[in-house]
């Protein structure tokens, strides 16, 4: 690899990997910051072995694996992991990877610790992950017995006949099983590349945060037109949901949220407009860093917003805010159509 040898001076992490994850290159920052005492070390052995003391490829939403993610989009991958250093320290980094020839990989690598909103969006990523994990296992889990009381149902209904009280407990256990579908629909990480019913989306995220708008006195009205984009069903629904709590979050009993959802030539426009109190025009340019609240925010964390300003970033489209004091705000994002 002599004709590398122009990275071993630089301050970033500079690692080639081959197609069967092996490194074939490492410069001296790399070796440094993974605490290994020569290129010796890590020369030959699997990425994965080096940088995440695994024994087989990364994977999954936390840490998905660039020469994968490259093999899918054939073209360069941005991702963010957390590496473990000989010694097994934790430091969060983040990867560039460019496809090279032979279905090498060059990977440019980045601590972040220090960059304060990345750091703080990857350790929410990393949060949402565990509790995506953990309710996807608990739906699965309340599925079982809500079908078992289905079938239990049907078997009651062939020996009493049919009663009122059996079809309230069919009608409930259905609605039950409807909302633990759309709760699974935000864990759906398995492609970018679906196609995405966008009309479907908002009108499970209205189902899913009618009765939190209506114990604040909130009314939610919604007009939407059928469209679809490219993307992932968990990003989107994602997106959805926040720009909605977001708006119910600053909205007083009484008062309205209008969720949009329409094409504008080849975008598709999400709006979401309430009539909270408005936004200061000197704190416009700082919604969107993490855990940003403002002056006229009374609930949540402010990562709502961030998140959404993340995954417009991620699909190539624009998110506009328009805000008035006294008047409220309208949030639009515009994303690409097929």
């Amino acid at each position: 690899m002599e004709d590398f040898k122009i990275f071993d001076n630089l301050n970033e992490q500079v690692v080639i990997i081959d197609k069967d994850f092996r490194i074939l290159y490492a410069n001296e920052a790399y070796i440094r910051e993974n605490g290994y005492r020569s290129k010796k070390e890590v020369i030959g052995q699997p990425c994965y072995r080096i940088s995440h003391k695994r024994e087989s490829p990364c994977e999954g939403e936390c840490h998905p694996c660039p020469l994968k993610e490259i093999e899918k989009t054939g073209g360069a991958v941005n991702v963010v992991h957390t590496h473990y250093t000989h010694d097994n320290k934790e430091t969060p980094v983040e990867i560039c990877a460019f496809p090279m020839n032979d279905g090498k990989i060059l990977q440019i690598i980045k601590n972040i610790r220090n960059n304060e909103e990345k750091f703080y969006l990857f350790s929410l990523s990393q949060k949402l992950s565990s509790i995506g994990f953990l309710a996807l296992g608990i739906a699965h889990q309340i599925n079982t017995p809500l079908s078992a009381i289905a079938l239990a149902t049907e078997e009651l209904a062939k020996k009493v006949g049919e009663t009122d009280e059996i079809q309230i407990i069919r009608n409930s256990v259905k609605t039950c099983q409807d909302i633990v579908n759309k709760l699974l629909l935000f864990s759906n990480k398995k492609s970018r590349e679906d196609l995405i019913d966008l009309e479907r989306a908002v009108k499970d995220v209205i189902d899913l945060v009618k009765v939190y708008a209506k114990e604040k006195g909130v009314r939610l009205k919604t007009k939407t037109e059928k469209t679809y984009i490219l993307g992932n069903e968990a990003d989107i629904r994602h997106l959805i949901l926040n720009l909605v709590i977001n708006a119910i979050q600053v909205s007083d009993e009484g008062k309205e949220v209008f969720i949009e959802l329409k094409t504008e030539g080849d975008k598709v426009k999400l709006s979401v407009k309430d009539q909270g109190e408005g936004i200061p025009p000197h704190e416009i340019d700082k919604i969107f860093i993490p855990f940003y609240t403002g002056s006229n925010k009374r609930e949540g964390t402010g990562l709502g917003l961030a998140i959404v300003n993340e995954i417009v970033k991620s699909y190539n489209g624009e998110i506009k805010v328009q805000s008035e004091l006294k008047k409220g705000s309208v949030f639009e994002v515009y994303l690409p159509l097929p």
